[in-house]
């Protein structure tokens, strides 16, 4: 037989034989036949059990066997598995016992003196077992499908070619609300919703009907009315031939998903729609939501991209960013926070917003992420502006009222304690005002009330207050006072801007003042004993005559005379020749040498003699004159050191202070350009020294002035170093050549070790940026070996020298140098 020839791969057969030579003669038979075989003996319940365990093509049994009966051995195989051939050979079996065997499950029986039987029957029965595997498989994988169909949470119904419903599942049942009896021979427009029109249903049908897949969302109705949104999936199914013989409909039920969806869809209309800022925001505080109002704030189009952008970016720099910090730590805690802030807009502006900062946590409780609101409060601000301004100013003069001055003196009062300051109060009464106020009306009373208002605002500085005090009154608290003697210019102010006269009407009116003035610590450290002083002041001005000044302590009365007088003989000083110029010597502590002179003005009053410059440089700096006479230092700087050259003296540097003024003049560059070249000094050997604060004011602006002094090659040096505010991230960028260490420091540096710490520390850092450094004010042998010891570069100070007249400083001079030769 040609299917005895095709047995490539062994055949695996389990013998049930009590007796070798007949299971020998089995397996002769069916090699004789064609067959390879890979086969095994047993005889026992045991052994029977234990090779079941493997895998076999067929068993063969006997029937009789004397430790194991052919119908226990069927058994057993059957248990193991029910599709498995097993064949009876035997030589006792008889027709009866056949018969019953095979209702039992063998699948055929042989008699052993006639074996031809025995190969058909194997081949027949391994096809047989074939066809029963794979229709046991096909049936569980039915029974799984039909498991699988009737547990889903999906809907699912099959229905014939025409539509026709023929199954629906329990999950259909449960979304419709119709059961299977109800359903079945209906078609689907029994849940139909109308929400779809014919023409969707025609295209539906189409689709299928041409073997197409269908999915979509579909509107329909439940056997109670209610509707439901369902995922629908229709599947043709086709016979052998591809004709189409049912149709499957799966089909999820996803309202509360669509409904969802709606109920976002409006929200994100409304939150496009609001006015206020509204974000959405991870912990870590970037952006993953902005909407349309939120991007017209910021400035922020449409398409681009808000995910790189931090919450912290969006308010203003400082005490901003510091409370939304606050805000996020509190809403951590809390859930929620709110508060005012202010958003950086469009353009760089400031936007004041008041704010909500929410939490919203997931099932666990931990915060998935955070939204906040931001309204725009900016015209409630302006309206409490308003109301504050209104609150705190004279209607009539728009100046601050008594309430606000109050509030200012506070401030300024507590400001002088810290930095050892003086404030004035000054208290004005205007003379005849009510005479005025008769004779041209009231009208005209109040608008000279404001056009001295704004004349008395034009002559004081902006951190100064100038308030109504009430009918004709005035108070002006000056803040920031750092001499006694600088009230004095204030006055000058006052006087200056009321030699114009008053247009009232077309007329002239000339207004004279009566001032009553109060110092800070002086005359009081209390608000209203100040006010009371200076209102006790004025009225003593005002019983000496018209335009008169009284200070409320007689010996400043005294002296403000005395300084008025003498800024009066000041102004004919340069004019007369009065001025002269000492010389302070400054040393090199390494080869003690004089390597420069300091030019420090003197004043030869004709009759008050030799005038200190504590006393006349401040009238200098507040009357304008520094500028000439700063002129006339530098020109007789560096007309001296061309006599020290002209005498063979050259190696040594003069160096001069340069004042606010000076600095801040335009035409500094040109006078010491224009003063070089006629005294043909040495650009290096001109140095001008300027105060740190005064660079410091305003540092962008310093640093262009030092770079035009620079170019020039003249040096520059920092004078008072340590006594104000310099910050060391400005002072690394500002051309400089030495620094000058305050004797302030220099002083106290044997007995206090913060002292000695800041002298130290002023070294290094100045050489660690390449400048000299002169210690200023040595007067003691410890003082200098302190300096030598930390080395300091050079020192100038009474130890040495005092400063001397030209003469004397030309003798010393000279007597250094012949000593170091």
């Amino acid at each position: 037989m040609s299917n005895r020839q095709n047995h490539a791969t062994p055949l695996r057969v389990l013998l049930i034989e009590d007796v070798e030579d007949d299971a020998q003669l089995l397996v002769d038979h069916l090699e004789s036949e064609g067959l390879a075989l890979d086969w095994r003996r047993i005889d026992t319940e045991r052994d029977v059990i234990a090779g079941l365990q493997e895998s076999w093509d067929i068993v063969v049994s006997d029937f009789s066997m004397p430790n194991l009966s052919g119908t226990r051995a069927l058994e057993i195989v059957r248990q193991h598995d029910p599709d498995i051939p097993f064949i009876f050979v035997s030589a006792t079996i008889g027709e009866e016992i056949a018969v019953k065997a095979m209702k039992s499950g063998a699948q055929d029986y042989i008699m052993k003196d006639n074996l031809a039987r025995l190969l058909p029957a194997i081949e027949r029965e391994l096809r047989d077992a074939h066809v029963r595997r794979e229709r046991r498989h096909a049936e569980q994988i039915l029974r799984k499908l039909s498991l699988a169909v009737r547990q889903t949470t999906d809907s699912v119904f099959i229905t014939d070619a025409s539509g026709c419903i023929e199954y629906v599942n329990p999950a259909f049942e449960e979304l419709t609300g119709y059961t299977a009896d109800e359903i079945k021979g209906r078609t689907s427009a029994v849940f139909s919703s109308g929400r779809h029109d014919a023409v969707f249903f025609q295209q539906l049908w189409r689709t299928i009907t041409r073997g197409d897949l269908f999915k979509g969302t579909l509107i329909n109705r439940r056997k109670n009315g209610e509707l439901f949104f369902e995922e629908k999936v229709i599947t043709p199914l086709k016979d052998a031939d591809g004709r189409i013989t049912h149709f499957v409909s799966t089909g999820r039920d996803v309202t509360a998903r669509v409904r969802a969806e709606e109920a976002n869809t409006r929200l994100v209309s409304i939150l496009e729609a609001t006015p206020d800022l509204v974000a959405i925001f991870g912990q870590e505080g970037l952006l993953r939501y902005l909407n349309q109002a939120g991007r017209r704030l910021l400035g922020i189009n449409a398409g681009e991209e808000v995910s790189a952008r931090y919450m912290h970016d969006l308010v203003v720099e400082g005490s901003a960013r510091q409370r939304m910090s606050q805000a996020l730590s509190a809403v951590r805690e809390h859930g929620v926070w709110h508060g005012e802030t202010v958003l950086r807009i469009a353009e760089e502006k400031e936007l004041p917003v008041s704010q909500v900062v929410l939490a919203h946590r997931n099932t666990d409780g931990a915060i998935e992420y955070l939204s906040t609101i931001m309204r725009d409060i900016s015209e409630r601000k302006h309206y409490e502006a308003q109301l504050q301004y209104q609150s705190t100013h004279d209607r009539l003069t728009d100046l601050p009222n008594r309430f606000y001055l109050m509030d200012r003196l506070t401030s300024a009062l507590e400001y002088a304690k810290r930095h050892g300051e003086y404030v004035a109060v000054l208290f004005l009464d205007l003379n005849n005002f009510k005479r005025i106020n008769d004779n041209l009306g009231h009208s005209a009373g109040d608008s000279l009330l404001r056009q001295v208002a704004q004349r008395l605002k034009s002559c004081f500085r902006s951190n100064d207050t100038v308030a109504r005090h009430g009918g004709d009154e005035f108070t002006v608290v000056a803040s920031a006072i750092k001499n006694s003697e600088d009230v004095l210019v204030l006055l000058q102010k006052l006087h200056a801007v009321f030699e114009r006269p008053v247009v009232i009407n077309a007329q002239n009116i000339y207004i004279t003042l009566s001032i009553g003035i109060a110092l800070y610590p002086h005359d009081g450290d209390q608000i209203e004993e100040l006010l009371h002083h200076a209102d006790i002041a004025m009225y003593r001005a005002k019983s000496s005559g018209p335009n008169q000044y009284r200070f409320y302590a007689s010996d400043m009365n005294a002296r403000s005379h005395e300084l008025l007088a003498l800024e009066s003989d000041l102004r004919l000083a340069l004019e007369h020749e009065q001025f002269l110029l000492y010389y302070q010597p400054q040393l090199d502590l390494r080869s003690d040498r004089i390597i420069g002179i300091e030019g420090l003005i003197r004043w030869q009053h004709p009759v008050r003699g030799l005038i200190s410059p504590a006393d006349f440089v401040p009238l200098l700096e507040n009357s304008g004159m520094i500028i000439p006479v700063g002129e006339w230092v530098l020109r007789q700087a560096c007309s001296a050191h061309r006599t020290l050259r002209e005498a063979g003296f050259d190696n040594f540097r003069v160096s001069i202070n340069v004042s606010a003024a000076q600095f801040n003049d335009d035409y500094l560059f040109e006078r010491v350009n224009r003063i070089l070249q006629d005294e043909q000094m040495p650009q290096q050997m001109l140095e001008l020294e300027i105060t740190e604060n005064i660079l410091m004011k305003d540092p962008v602006s310093a640093a262009e002035v030092l770079r035009a002094i620079n170019a020039l090659g003249v040096r520059v040096a920092i004078d008072d170093f340590g006594t104000g505010y310099s910050s060391l991230a400005y002072l690394k960028r500002f051309p400089l050549d030495v620094l000058k260490i305050d004797q302030t420091f220099v002083s106290d540096l044997a007995n206090d070790p913060s002292d000695a710490a800041i002298v130290e520390a002023s070294i290094s850092l100045a050489h660690k940026l390449d400048l000299e450094v002169i210690a200023e004010g040595v007067e003691t042998a410890k003082q200098l070996r302190f300096m030598r010891t930390h080395n300091c570069d050079m020192a100038q100070g009474y130890y040495f020298s005092q400063p001397l007249p030209w003469p004397e400083l030309v003798n010393l001079y000279k007597e250094n140098n012949m000593d170091r030769n």
